[in-house]
């Protein structure tokens, strides 16, 4: 599956570089600009015997040339060996901050705080994730987030609160997205 993917994304790339046309930005850079994004993650760990996906698509809008704004709306469902499937909906405000590296290739820094909400827990997180975002033509771009920095705690309707705390950058834990800036 894991090939099947990268294909797609290299025939994007190269589709889309076909018929990439360069368009001059104003002074204003991408200020007022409006971005939708898909995420789709799935994994399968054979070792514990669990699968999970999560889709979590997100607007937001640049409020400066360099930073953006944005709310996900998302759910992950998560199987552990025959038992039933455990759903989670996720709401996750962000903020992003915007480097330029090369004409078409930008690196970021993903500021969120995850809140998500099932039958018999609720959590709430704080995070920063390193990324990269490349234009691959039109109003498309590619991105990766890889790892992430920060916290997360958990509070089951029943028993104790525990929390979370996630500090390294795991090139194993990198999420890919498709985003739309209109």
């Amino acid at each position: 599956m894991k090939k099947t993917i990268l294909l797609a994304i290299i025939a994007i790339f190269a589709f889309t570089n076909m018929n990439a046309q360069d368009e001059k930005a104003s002074s204003d850079g991408l200020k007022g600009a409006w971005w939708g994004l898909g995420q789709f993650e799935y994994s399968d760990d054979e070792g514990t015997d669990t699968s999970s996906f999560t889709i979590l698509p997100a607007v937001g809008t640049f409020v400066t040339p360099t930073i953006t704004v944005g709310l996900g709306l998302g759910y992950t469902s998560i199987t552990v060996a025959d038992a039933d499937a455990y759903g989670t909906f996720i709401v996750m405000p962000l903020a992003r901050k915007y480097w330029g590296v090369a004409d078409k290739l930008y690196l970021f820094a993903q500021a969120d705080v995850p809140l998500t909400f099932s039958d018999d827990a609720s959590s709430f997180g704080f995070f920063v994730k390193p990324g990269v975002d490349y234009f691959i033509g039109g109003h498309f771009t590619i991105e990766a987030t890889f790892g992430a920095f920060g916290y997360n705690s958990v509070s089951p309707d029943e028993g104790d609160s525990y929390g979370k705390l996630s500090l390294g950058f795991n090139t194993f834990d990198i999420g890919f997205g498709l985003k739309y800036l209109f």
